[in-house]
């Protein structure tokens, strides 16, 4: 199973008062829009930084079993967007009504686009299902194709550090067990982003030369001892300083990650035989961290403040801080940017390692013992209905826009083999050496992006 997202520069925008159409605040992100009613191809909101917007246009496949249906349902995306650009009548901007029919799909709510690029150019996703066993053949191809060839050196090299040094690897290597030995690496794979990694830089005199973007605003933690005391470590220095201030990045921590589960890692963990569990319950040293690495009830996943959602209540009972709303943190002089000054939650850092991984074995008990780790999703995020854990989302039961998607997936089933996979998102696919960068990627290009995925990145069985 496979499936893509398209997210373009275009915009939903708020309805305004005085026409026919009811106004209103705007589709918001990842509230669906419209939807193909043969493919299942929906338009959604993704966060937008532009000034007036509500949120950017992306267009979102189904899962798919095969190359032409995934296809087939990129198309109808594409299809969808020259029909929206032939309803402009020559505005840049375009209502939409609830129920009205376009493309051979319908509007799901009343909404306003304005268009400020015509073609389409797209920032491309991909999510694909993959057997245990099959996890480090997918993280080989990405890789070998990745053209941050730089960054790929390190990861790698601190990768098969831990295959040839960790005892778990070579035991789950003498039982020829590749599923478990595919789990241990997805582990690997999002502990060193979540811990070596940092979702923020520091700025100022005791830091980076780092500056704010159009997706990353500073924040004054200079009340936090504990920020204070990863940038006395960071930057070596010989106390914490008075003044630490933050470039934090607007879609952290997710986007620390360019292979991300969506399939929490307690569902992969229990998807392994009593076997496999069992080399598993070994010292933490010899299964998941090498003692020389530090100590895992001291390290933490996002040891740097992140933005979280305003909305989520269990902030506080899942973490040991409480989260600051806090306004951006503004330069003299101030940069050019496009984008109006911010005010987002944050968290100052994540749990502990040792709290991840007791999740990933036994739940998290901080949300009433549900099967899910820690990081899915990390404190600061709602999380799904515990009601529909077991299943992919179906629009009729849930509003997608209410929870956060790392994690948010159970184990998935390969419909013709039986083979449970665990889904991962290809958030770097952009970065493939044959996908074109985000000036080329055109309407015309989009269906190529599906062709190039499932030819180096699916299982060849599914």
């Amino acid at each position: 199973m496979f499936g893509f997202e398209f997210q373009t520069a275009n915009a939903f925008e708020p309805i305004p008062t005085g026409l026919a159409v009811p106004a209103g605040p705007g589709v918001g992100e990842r509230q669906t829009a419209w939807r193909h009613l043969e493919t299942g191809t929906t338009l959604e909101g993704d966060e937008s930084r532009r000034a007036g917007a509500s949120a950017d246009l992306e267009f979102v496949t189904p899962p798919c079993e095969t190359v032409d249906r995934a296809v087939a349902a990129t198309e109808a995306a594409v299809n969808l967007a020259r029909a929206m650009l032939a309803e402009r009548h020559g505005s840049s901007g375009v209502i939409f009504r609830k129920g009205q029919e376009l493309a051979g799909g319908v509007w799901l709510t009343d909404c306003a686009v304005r268009f400020y690029d015509e073609k389409f150019r797209a920032q491309a996703q991909g999510t694909v299902g993959v057997p245990l066993s099959g996890f480090t053949t997918l993280l080989t191809s990405v890789w070998k194709r990745s053209e941050r060839q730089d960054q790929v050196r390190s990861e790698a090299d601190d990768m098969n550090d831990l295959f040839d040094n960790l005892p778990g690897y070579a035991a789950a290597s003498a039982r020829e067990s590749s599923r478990l030995y595919g789990f241990m690496a997805a582990c690997h794979l999002f502990l060193l982003r979540a811990i070596r990694s940092s979702p923020a830089y520091f700025a100022g005199q005791y830091g980076s030369n780092a500056t704010p973007t159009e997706s990353k605003a500073f924040f004054d933690f200079s009340h936090s001892a504990a920020a204070r005391a990863v940038n006395q470590k960071v930057c070596e220095l010989p106390a914490p300083p008075a003044t630490t201030r933050i470039l934090v990045g607007s879609d952290s921590p997710k986007d620390m990650f360019g292979l991300l589960h969506r399939t929490d890692f307690h569902s992969m963990y229990m998807s392994l035989d009593d076997a496999e569990r069992a080399i598993l319950d070994r010292p933490v040293t010899e299964v998941l961290w090498p003692e020389k690495w530090g100590d895992i009830n001291e390290l933490r996943l996002f040891p740097l403040p992140y933005r979280i959602d305003p909305e989520a209540t269990d902030t506080a009972v899942r973490s040991d801080v409480e989260p600051v709303t806090l306004p951006e943190w503004v330069a003299q002089p101030r940069p050019a940017l496009q984008r109006r000054p911010v005010r987002w939650t944050l968290l100052e850092h994540g749990p502990t390692v040792a709290e991840w991984w007791n999740t990933v074995r036994f739940g998290d008990v901080m949300r009433g013992g549900i099967g899910k780790d820690v990081a899915s999703p990390p404190p600061g995020f709602r999380g799904r209905n515990p009601l529909y854990h077991g299943e992919f989302p179906k629009s009729t039961l849930e509003d997608k826009s209410s929870y956060y998607g790392m994690g948010s997936f159970p184990m998935d089933t390969e419909k013709s083999t039986g083979t449970r996979l665990a889904v991962f998102e290809y958030r770097d696919l952009m970065a493939d050496v044959d996908v074109p960068p985000q000036e080329e990627l055109t309407l015309d290009h989009w269906a190529d992006v599906v062709r190039i995925f499932a030819e180096n990145y699916v299982p060849k069985s599914t």
